[in-house]
C-alpha cells in the first residue's frame, strides 16, 4: 500500500512539476533539486521558498524577460 502512495505522490509532483514549467511558474521543488545536486556544501543554504519565488518574479519580470504590450 505504501508503494502505492510513494508513486501516486511521485506522479503528481511530476505532473505539477510539467504544468509549472508550462505556464512559466517558478517550480521550488526542482530548484531545491538542483541546488543540493551541484551547490550544495557545508554552511550554505539554498533560498527559503518565500526568497525563490519572489527571486523569480523578479528575473521574470524585472529584468526584462517578459516581453509584451501590457
Amino acid at each position: 500500500m505504501r508503494r502505492k502512495w510513494r508513486a501516486m505522490r511521485k506522479s503528481c509532483r511530476r505532473v505539477s512539476s510539467a504544468i509549472k514549467t508550462i505556464f512559466g511558474m517558478p517550480d521550488y521543488d526542482r530548484y531545491l533539486q538542483h541546488w543540493l545536486a551541484t551547490h550544495a556544501a557545508p554552511g550554505i543554504f539554498p533560498m527559503t521558498e518565500r526568497e525563490y519565488y519572489l527571486y523569480a518574479l523578479t528575473e521574470r519580470y524585472e529584468k526584462g524577460g517578459v516581453t509584451r504590450c501590457c
